[in-house]
């Protein structure tokens, strides 16, 4: 599959995260991420997902940024592959920044809050 017929597939997935993370980005800002590599798509026949690799001195981390669809398949499909793969880049730890229904959905595979994230508009 071509990445344009990926991302025409992705793309209705991942607007509702956007929208719920506050519109930080644009669907073409991602697009642009993807295509130059600085972000990864993750795709599934229901779902989607978009991470980011994290470099700080101490450590390098997978992010999940966004994501949407079938929360099932993304558990059971798409989430076992993005962990291989951040192993594989030498990602310490993978974090979701997301909402509370991640952390739920997410304890029985031993996922856990590291942090909580709070804001205000201005």
């Amino acid at each position: 599959m071509s990445f344009e017929e990926a991302w025409g597939r992705a793309a209705p997935l991942l607007d509702p995260a956007l929208a719920h993370a506050g519109r930080t980005h644009r669907l073409d800002d991602v697009r642009g991420l993807l295509a130059r590599g600085e972000a990864q798509l993750w795709l599934g026949s229901a779902s989607a997902a978009v991470t980011l690799v994290e470099a700080d001195p101490c450590e390098r981390r997978l992010l999940i940024w966004l994501a949407g669809g079938e929360l099932d398949e993304l558990r059971g499909a798409l989430l076992p592959q993005m962990e291989r793969w951040g192993r594989g880049q030498g990602c310490r730890r993978l974090l979701i920044v997301g909402r509370a229904g991640w952390e739920r959905a997410l304890k029985p595979d031993g996922y856990a809050p590291l942090a909580r994230v709070i804001a205000k508009d201005l």
